[in-house]
């Protein structure tokens, strides 16, 4: 009888040959000796040790890891089969816990009973997450559709077998709630809050888990169905006996679908002519738009104008000159916005407020344009409105436009000479 390896030993061991535990747990059953023996990091010797050592199995020249190391992995790795019997040795194991510590408060019960009661929690996560895994593959990756529709009953039965572990948890902590409350340890009480959300969280889980197995199970049935149609008209048309036996031509011909008709070839080019017309510039800008050529394009729209702020122009244009207020600032070094909110009016033209001196610059700017230079810059002050509301406004910076001024003075020159 052999010795049994140390810990130690045996993570030495794995670590030393993790690329062909790698390759064997990839491969489960279906590694080839010689293909083992063929790797540069593998000899007779090493590979007679890890069978010695029951490390792996060989059978008919086939290499096989150790049902033991094959679970250990899938443990940590949180997948393989779904076992529901951990759920429940952890639940076992709890009641033993409680019945013992009834009995006799010693601490190492206690232990026993926090140990368990963490396990359940790791355990029921982990076994849920395994569980979705596998119908996602199943679903995914089977493919006979006998065997997909088994597998995902047996899934079926496996989340039922959960609920009712998860149940029986929630029974068990309910009923020893009020022999919890006696113990004073404020480990025992975060684990039992904790493990009550991850039970609720994990039933939550197994509905939607539920929905998803039924969805999966009809679209298989679903799919089996059209696969059968489709099956029979293949053994049909091998047989050439399609065309004689059923209507599928007729039912074709039938059938208003582009695939079966003659492609038409679009024109994609149009006339300049065309672009040039209201109809063609609307088609442009859709274009534009579903490219997304426009996303440059887009700025934020401008404030609502004071109301009637023309006809205010027109009111004001009697006791105001504009023209002369324009000439002024021409000579001026400022912006305009400033220019017109800082400007003093003579008495006969009265208090302008701030929204008519608004106003005015905006009716400067359109009348006068052409003596103007727009800088392309933005500025902004904050105000207090007619109802005492403080508000912000922004306002595009516009300077005298110099060359226009210059070209003039030799015209005024002139005409003083």
């Amino acid at each position: 009888m052999k010795n049994p390896l140390s810990i130690k030993d045996l993570v030495n061991l794995l670590y030393q040959n993790k690329e062909v535990v790698e390759m064997l747990f990839g491969n489960k059953d279906s590694v080839n000796k010689s293909e083992i023996l063929a790797r540069e990091d593998m000899t007779d010797d090493k590979l007679e040790k890890l069978v010695v050592n029951e490390l792996i199995h060989e059978n008919n020249n086939i290499i096989s890891l150790d049902d033991r190391i094959v679970t250990f992995i899938e443990e940590f790795l949180e997948i393989g089969e779904v076992t529901t019997s951990f759920i429940n040795d952890n639940i076992q194991a709890l009641n033993e816990g409680l019945r013992y510590y009834r009995i006799d408060n010693n601490v190492k019960f206690l232990r026993n009973i926090k140990r368990s009661l963490k396990k359940i929690n790791s355990t029921t996560s982990r076994e849920v997450m395994k569980l979705h895994k596998n119908i996602d593959d199943t679903y995914k990756n089977q493919d006979n559709y006998v065997i997909k529709l088994q597998e995902l009953e047996k899934y079926k039965r496996k989340r039922d077998d959960i609920i009712n572990l998860i149940k029986e948890s929630e029974q068990i902590i309910g009923d020893a709630q009020g022999f919890f409350n006696t113990i004073i340890d404020a480990e025992l009480s975060s684990i039992v809050l904790e493990l009550r959300y991850t039970l609720v969280r994990n039933r939550d889980y197994l509905n939607e888990i539920q929905s998803q197995i039924i969805d999966y199970i009809n679209r298989i049935q679903h799919q089996s169905a059209i696969y059968k149609k489709i099956q029979r008209l293949k053994e049909l048309k091998d047989y050439e006996e399609l065309k004689y036996k059923t209507n599928f031509v007729d039912v074709v011909a039938d059938i208003q679908a582009m695939f079966f008709h003659k492609r038409i070839p679009l024109k994609s080019r149009l006339s300049l002519d065309f672009l040039y017309t209201d109809h063609g510039y609307q088609l442009t800008q859709k274009v534009a738009a579903k490219l997304h050529l426009l996303r440059g394009a887009h700025r934020k729209p401008a404030g609502r104008m004071v109301a009637g702020f023309d006809d205010l122009n027109q009111e004001e244009s009697s006791s105001l000159n504009i023209a002369g207020l324009v000439e002024k600032f021409m000579e001026s070094q400022t912006d305009l916005f400033r220019f017109v909110l800082d400007y003093k009016f003579p008495e006969k033209a009265g208090n302008l407020t701030f929204e008519k001196r608004i106003s005015l610059y905006v009716g400067i700017t359109i009348d006068y344009d052409a003596q103007l230079t727009f800088s392309g810059k933005f500025g902004s002050m904050e105000f207090i409105n007619e109802k005492k509301q403080k508000q912000r406004v922004g306002y595009a910076i516009v300077k005298a436009n110099t060359k226009k001024r210059v070209a003039k003075e030799p015209t005024q020159e002139a005409t003083a000479s």
